[in-house]
C-alpha cells in the first residue's frame, strides 16, 4: 500500500497546500460551483418546433451546447466533485464540513441533472426516451430511430459526461461525475414502474435497478427531486402535510429501486429556510444535503445540513441573463446552438 506524505506549504493565494507524493494537492477554501441541466435536446428541429417549444427554449440545453460546455469548463480549471466530498454526517445526525483537497489550481464543480424521468410529454419531441445499461456495463440513452429504441452514447448528459471524463480523467476528483435527480410520478429513468402491472412492471423495475446500480458504481449520485414535482413548490405554498405525503411516496416507490440518498434537489428551486418545519422534516428523513436554486451558487453548512445552491445552465440563463454564466465560467454566446438561434421563439411574456 502506498503511503502519502503531506508537506504543508503556502501558495501565493494564501491557501494551505498539501503535497502528497505523486502530485500537488491544495486545501481548497474557496467557492463551490454547482450548475444544473435538464435532459438534453438531441433534435432541436423537433423540440423548437413543438407545442412545448417555449418551455424547451427556456429550461433545456441542447446536446451540442452541452458538448461545447464541457471542454470550456475543463480548460478553465474546474474539476468534478461529489456533494459528499463537501460534507460528512457524523454519528448522532450532526454534519460537518469536509476538508477538500484538490489538484493545484483546480476549482470544485458539481453538475446535477433534474427530472431524469423522460416524461410522456417529451416523446417524439427531440429527446431520449430512457436510460439503459449496455452489455459492457455502460449507461447510455435509448432514442427512437427508424421505429425502434436504439442505444445512443450522445443521447443525454450521463453518457456524454461519462465519455468526457474517460478522455479527461483529471476533470474528475476520484471518479466523480454528477447528480441525477429523479421524481416518481411517471416512474424513473424512463421506466413507468409506478403505473405498470405484473410481468411488465417486474421487468421495468429490474431495468431501472440496473441503471441505478451502474450510475452509482460509475461515480454518479442519485437525488430525490420529490415524487410529484407539485406546482406548489414553485411559490413555496406546499404544506408540511403535502410535503410529507409526497416524500413518503418517493421513499416507498422510488427509493427501493434507486437506493436511499442524502440529497434532496427541490422542485422549481424551492428554498426552505433551515428553521422551516418542512426543511426539518426533510432532515428527519435523511436528506441532509439540500439543493435549491440561486444564481450565485452559495453554500451553507449547519449543525445537521448542507445547502448547495445551483445555477441553471439553460436557455433562460444563456439568453436572458448571460452575465450570470460569464461571471464564473465563460460567455455563453460562444456555445448557443445554431438550431436554437435559427428557430428563435418570439412570444409575449
Amino acid at each position: 500500500m502506498a503511503v502519502l506524505i503531506f508537506a504543508a506549504v503556502l501558495l501565493p493565494t494564501g491557501l494551505a497546500c498539501a503535497q502528497p507524493s505523486g502530485g500537488d494537492y491544495c486545501l481548497y477554501q474557496g467557492k463551490i460551483y454547482h450548475i444544473f441541466f435538464h435532459s438534453l435536446i438531441i433534435d432541436g428541429q423537433k423540440a423548437f418546433s413543438s407545442k412545448n417549444r417555449i418551455g424547451y427554449n427556456d429550461w433545456m440545453t441542447t446536446k451540442d451546447e452541452f458538448k461545447a460546455i464541457l471542454p470550456r469548463l475543463y480548460k478553465n480549471g474546474f474539476i468534478l466533485v461529489r456533494l459528499t466530498d463537501l460534507v460528512e454526517k457524523l454519528p448522532g445526525g450532526k454534519v460537518q464540513k469536509k476538508e477538500l483537497f484538490l489538484p493545484r489550481g483546480k476549482k470544485p464543480l458539481v453538475i446535477s441533472v433534474d427530472d431524469v424521468n423522460y416524461y410522456d410529454y417529451m416523446k417524439g419531441e427531440g429527446f431520449a426516451e430512457r436510460l439503459a445499461v449496455d452489455v459492457y456495463g455502460r449507461v447510455a440513452a435509448e432514442v427512437q430511430k427508424e421505429g425502434a429504441l436504439r442505444l445512443d452514447y450522445e443521447g443525454d448528459v450521463v453518457p456524454i459526461l461519462d465519455d468526457f471524463v474517460a478522455k479527461h480523467p483529471d476533470f474528475s476528483l476520484n471518479g466523480a461525475k454528477g447528480v441525477v435527480a429523479v421524481t416518481g410520478y411517471q416512474g424513473v429513468f424512463g421506466y413507468r414502474i409506478t403505473t405498470l402491472e405484473g410481468a411488465e412492471k417486474s421487468y421495468a423495475i429490474k431495468q431501472a435497478e440496473q441503471v441505478a446500480s451502474r450510475l452509482k458504481a460509475s461515480g454518479w449520485t442519485i437525488a430525490c427531486h420529490s415524487y410529484t414535482h407539485s406546482i406548489k413548490f414553485r411559490d413555496g405554498s406546499i404544506s408540511l402535510n403535502e410535503l410529507q405525503a409526497d416524500t413518503e411516496r418517493w421513499l416507498s416507490k422510488i427509493a427501493p429501486v434507486t437506493g436511499r440518498t442524502p440529497v434532496y434537489i427541490s422542485p422549481f428551486g424551492c428554498a426552505f429556510k433551515p428553521s422551516d418545519a418542512r426543511f426539518r422534516y426533510l432532515i428527519s428523513k435523511g436528506f441532509y444535503i439540500y439543493c435549491p436554486v440561486f444564481k450565485e451558487m452559495t453554500t451553507a453548512w449547519g449543525d445537521d445540513y448542507f445547502i448547495s445552491n445551483r445555477l441553471n445552465f439553460d436557455g433562460f440563463t444563456m439568453q436572458r441573463y448571460p452575465e450570470r454564466i460569464t461571471k464564473y465560467f465563460f460567455n455563453p454566446a460562444e456555445i448557443i446552438d445554431g438550431v436554437r438561434a435559427t428557430l428563435a421563439i418570439k412570444t409575449d411574456r
